[in-house]
């Protein structure tokens, strides 16, 4: 399997197909070295040098569906770069070594002096072309110094982006490593746009420095940049196709992120304002407005009455708030309360977030690691809104869910829960689209996750979630909603995105015993419910049999009907059980269960 620094995981291009241009032949061969951090646009870069003249190698990386126009990368000082921090970081050091960053140990530079023949001989052997050559390589970022050393008079055009913006087209790639650790982005976006501002600063006449998503409304400005600064020949080529907008993503001119993540990260804003400060090409979209303030719930802004409360537990995640509290705020909901519940943090940096967001007027309720039932519960207990969403840390809403739901209270006051399908990110993509209501479906598996709105006076009715559950508590609590008469209505649209991760609260319990543990928890609190939802004349006969039954055996039924359950008919009547194949279903013994 091929790593997560390997071709696969370079960053985002934009830049439209192109004729081969005519290279532009000069008395001698001039170096161009693209760099920048990883998704922060290099590949769109080297794409349009390329339309421009610049021979990027002939050796490169091959695009895939990451990058479908392709990332403009040299094979071979890829590996180069590969080989180098295998050798001078620690093997097995938390971080992401094919990037060159670890938690631990910073990257010593001074020890490069044994890879200085293999760089001269590729550096030679794109000179001897006679051509304006380049080369992009985003590690390439970290041993800025090292190249300049082994290339003549080198030129450097050099590429940075906002960090929330790398952040999130680095959880596009769908990597484990970023996955579980999202905080990762932004420490290596620190550490690689530290180095190049440092030689930007140290060698600006020699440099371009530009904000990628400048160059969507100035083209022929970084064009002559190119010709003027840098005194480099290029083809007279039409440069109004290169960007493609739709697949390198559309910059928000007032995005959440930005204002979140200069509370979470104030370091990566400090050092972002500087680079827009010196850049060529600056982009002011990626300078953060104002902490929003409809859903920081603070002295300012707090609704003396507020329709909806959002409930987010969070447990050394804090680092996914970024994400979810910028939902909220896109989905401009207006009369509604954020409720933060820190359930016993641990973690240093979500220590830290947590208590950046807290100074700034957020809603955080802190307690001891209790479980997300808990969390949800005290969540739930301190907020004032009529209807309530339970929103994981991880996940995201989406614009319109919160108005669509109160629509359909509004016109149905014996309605208790508005669920919605869910899109699926991160891990694994897609839509899932669910089944409207049913008690005895539910019996067999829960389909509505947790993040729906439902009354305030149904969980006060059920006297909130069950906190002796640590997993698949909103199963039981559906359950139960159902069992007490409340009405279900499921809306045909997407109403929140649900990230799919490795160390999710589901993956903690994945074995059989442990998930036959707590269906056994749930069924044992709902037996009538279960016996009534069996197929044919089952249900009947064990409710037969319970009440024929003397006292003292009834105990010993309960605990057989209760874990045969699971054993003889989920697996059989479940969804994707063995009796629901059709051709299973035919045989005589399933005509049987059923007369």
């Amino acid at each position: 399997m091929e790593s997560v620094g390997d071709a696969r995981m370079n960053d985002c291009s934009g830049t439209a197909p192109a004729p081969e241009p005519k290279r532009q032949t000069q008395a001698k061969a001039q170096g161009l070295v693209v760099a920048g951090m990883h998704r922060s646009g290099t590949s769109l870069t080297a794409g349009i040098l390329e339309r421009l003249g610049v021979d990027m190698g002939q050796q490169l990386i091959p695009a895939d569906s990451t990058n479908p126009r392709g990332f403009y990368e040299d094979a071979q000082i890829v590996a180069f770069h590969q080989q180098a921090f295998r050798r001078l970081l620690p093997r097995n050091a938390s971080g992401h070594i094919d990037w060159g960053w670890c938690e631990e140990h910073a990257l010593d530079t001074t020890c490069l002096e044994q890879f200085r023949p293999a760089a001269r001989r590729l550096v030679a052997e794109r000179e001897s072309k006679g051509v304006a050559w380049g080369f992009k390589d985003p590690r390439t970022t970290l041993l800025l110094d090292f190249w300049d050393s082994c290339i003549d008079d080198a030129r450097y055009v050099m590429v940075y982006r906002a960090p929330w913006r790398v952040a999130d087209s680095m959880q596009r790639l769908q990597a484990e490593v970023f996955l579980n650790h999202p905080g990762y982005a932004y420490h290596i976006w620190r550490e690689y746009n530290e180095r190049l501002l440092d030689f930007f600063l140290r060698n600006r006449d020699r440099c371009v420095l530009i904000n990628v998503d400048a160059l969507r409304n100035q083209l022929p400005r970084f064009q002559s940049l190119i010709v003027d600064k840098l005194k480099l020949k290029t083809s007279d080529v039409d440069l109004s196709g290169a960007f493609d907008e739709d697949l390198f993503g559309r910059a928000e001119i007032e995005d959440p992120r930005a204002a979140l993540t200069a509370l979470a990260f104030p370091e990566c804003q400090s050092l972002l304002e500087q680079l827009e400060l010196v850049a060529d090409l600056t982009d002011e979209r990626s300078m953060p407005p104002a902490i929003p303030a409809s859903i920081r719930g603070d002295c300012v802004v707090k609704p003396s009455d507020p329709e909806v409360s959002i409930v987010i537990p969070t447990y050394n995640d804090a680092i996914y708030l970024i994400d979810s509290l910028a939902s909220v705020e896109k989905c401009q909901i207006g009369n509604a309360e954020v409720i933060i519940v820190d359930d016993g943090t641990e973690d240093e940096e979500s220590q830290r977030i947590l208590q950046a967001l807290r100074e700034r007027g957020y809603q955080i309720i802190t307690q001891e690691n209790r479980g997300l039932s808990a969390a949800r519960n005290i969540g739930i207990a301190n907020s004032r809104g009529r209807f309530i969403i339970p929103l994981d840390a991880d996940n995201r809403l989406c614009t319109g869910f919160v108005q669509a739901a109160l629509e359909a209270f509004d016109a149905r006051p014996d309605l208790g829960v508005v669920y919605t399908d869910r899109q699926l990110f991160g891990k694994r993509t897609g839509a899932v689209h669910v089944m409207d209501f049913n008690l005895q479906n539910m019996l067999f598996g829960n389909y509505i996750d947790a993040c729906a709105m439902f009354r305030r006076e149904l969980w006060n009715d059920l006297e909130g979630y069950d906190e002796r559950l640590h997993c698949w508590e909103d199963w039981e609590f559906w359950i139960r909603a159902g069992v007490h008469g409340w009405n279900f209505q499921h809306l045909d649209r997407i109403g929140f995105e649900y990230r799919v991760r490795t160390g999710s609260l589901n993956d903690r319990y994945p074995t059989l015993v442990a998930r036959q543990k707590l269906r056994r928890h749930i069924l044992v609190n709902h037996r009538q419910t279960l016996f009534d939802g069996l197929p044919g004349r089952v249900g009947s006969v064990c409710h037969w049999i319970e009440r024929a039954l003397p006292d003292s055996w009834k105990g010993f039924w309960k605990v057989v009907t209760t874990n045969g359950y699971w054993l003889m008919f989920w697996e059989a009547y479940g969804p994707g059980g063995l009796l629901t194949w059709p051709w299973v279903r035919k045989l005589w013994v399933t005509r049987l269960w059923r007369s």
